[in-house]
């Protein structure tokens, strides 16, 4: 029986959750959904079903100091930091190179470190059923029954436990076909497979990808990885897991989720998860759906408002509707298009 992992993908800028959010500390290392980072809850929910020498997290170079110093659970050689940001399959293709050079035969799940998962116990439970399903070399996801016609998701089109298609973030009205044919569920965005699996899935639809992370694989245990891994990992194209393997793989199988979960990508996603709606030196009065937050000691006062995104920083602050705060990428774009990266 392989040895079973888990790599936590910690990537990206989390330019949606801006200005808590920078590119020197992204949202998987902020305190989104309460007191300890959002990496910090994902690693923690992880540990009773793996010794934490097999749970890796794999992260930009600029912030694996921080990882480490944020997952005091877990030996520091664990947060592996890419020279590079590459998008998922990069990410994967590394982790699975890694892992079957360093144990052959073994199975890991590979899952975003910024993820809502209500219940601990049903979505371990989940893995364990999703490793034992990848024995027969299938590649699994999960899938969420969808709660609503939600359009910031992407959705798994499905005939049994079979996934038939890959679905696109739809707009409304496809979103509520999809969910009225009872045959589409939310993609997760969470996989479990053999290390050799997905290596192989690389070689038939990614050879790119495949041949530069033999090269890389070759000089896993030897002083050359340092440079190897500068030198050849930036090569691969960027391109996400999904577009670059699992909408082409012919064996992917679902396994139907029964925890709650949730996408946490966006301030208006947050605010249904919090614990509470306003955070730090705040006074909101006849202010319904708002959710509220100051980071310093500058009072945030509202008034006869709703539906409000309020996030006070010492140097930059937000006021946005919440059913638009899914577009905050296009006010960070004007915002770099200005030169102001330094508030970035």
């Amino acid at each position: 029986m392989s040895t079973y992992y888990a790599v936590v993908m910690a990537g990206g800028g989390g330019t949606r959750f801006w200005p808590l959010s920078r590119q020197a500390r992204p949202k998987q290392l902020l305190p989104i959904l309460g007191e300890t980072s959002m990496l910090h809850q994902t690693v923690e929910r992880l540990l009773p079903l793996f010794p934490a020498e097999r749970v890796y997290v794999i992260t930009g170079r600029a912030h694996a100091d921080d990882a480490r110093d944020d997952l005091e659970m877990l030996p520091p050689e664990n947060v592996i930091d890419e020279p590079a940001g590459r998008d998922t399959a990069p990410c994967v293709g590394l982790a699975a190179a890694f892992l079957e050079w360093r144990d052959p035969g073994a199975t890991f799940c590979a899952l975003p470190a910024d993820h809502f998962i209500g219940d601990r116990d049903k979505f371990l439970a989940a893995l364990r059923a999703a490793f034992e399903e990848a024995q027969s070399g299938a590649l699994v996801t999960f899938g969420v029954k969808p709660r609503h016609a939600a359009t910031g998701y992407g959705y798994l089109e499905c005939e049994g436990k079979r996934v038939r298609r890959f679905c696109e973030k739809p707009d409304a009205a496809t979103a509520r076909k999809f969910v009225e044919s009872g045959r589409h569920f939310w993609n997760s965005g969470i996989f479990v497979w053999r290390a050799a699996a997905i290596l192989e899935e690389f070689r038939r639809h990614l050879p790119g990808h495949h041949a530069i992370l033999s090269t890389i694989a070759e000089a896993f245990g030897t002083s050359r990885l340092p440079e190897t891994l500068a030198l050849e990992f930036p090569k691969m194209p960027r391109i996400s897991i999904d577009y670059g393997v699992m909408e082409k793989a012919a064996d992917v199988v679902m396994i139907e989720t029964d925890f709650d979960w949730d996408d946490v990508g966006s301030w208006r996603a947050a605010a249904a998860r919090r614990p509470t709606p306003t955070e730090g030196l705040t006074e909101c009065v006849d202010s319904p759906d708002c959710l509220v937050l100051s980071t310093d000691d500058h009072l945030v006062a509202t008034l006869g408002v709703e539906g409000l995104v309020v996030v006070h920083t010492p140097d930059a602050t937000l006021v946005a509707r919440k059913d638009r705060s899914e577009e905050l990428k296009r006010l960070v774009e004007r915002l770099k298009a200005r030169g102001l990266e330094k508030l970035l």
